[in-house]
């Protein structure tokens, strides 16, 4: 028999009776990312976005809500790429990163249009 059958539930358990919510997408996280692909994804299909506690304890909550993005002429791409790999020790995949401050003076305005309490400093 398998660990699975094996198991004992501290408490009796039958799925049938919880309340079942059904949705074509389901998004995990509260950060800019999560609620952007959330925004896209609404556009054509129910989505739900879930939080792993409140809703803003988040990624983006931490880094002070912003996108990493050359916003002036006194500012470089480089400069950004360099704080973010920096900030992330050892745990951002270098391309991302690039991608992500490269695009972001596209999307930092679009975000602020959508709500985003942080524009630009």
């Amino acid at each position: 028999m398998n660990s699975y059958h094996e198991r004992e539930m501290l408490i009796p358990f039958r799925s049938a009776l919880l309340p079942q919510i059904f949705t074509d997408v389901v998004i995990v996280g509260t950060g800019v990312a999560g609620l952007r692909a959330a925004i896209e994804a609404s556009q054509q299909n129910d989505v739900i976005v879930l939080a792993k506690e409140s809703i803003d304890l988040s990624n983006t909550s931490w880094a002070q809500g912003g996108i990493a993005a050359v916003m002036n002429a006194k500012d470089s791409v480089n400069a950004h790429i360099q704080d973010t790999l920096e900030a992330g020790a050892g745990l951002c995949e270098a391309s991302a990163v690039r991608a992500l401050v490269e695009e972001g003076p596209v999307e930092n305005p679009a975000t602020f249009e959508m709500g985003n309490a942080r524009g630009p400093r």
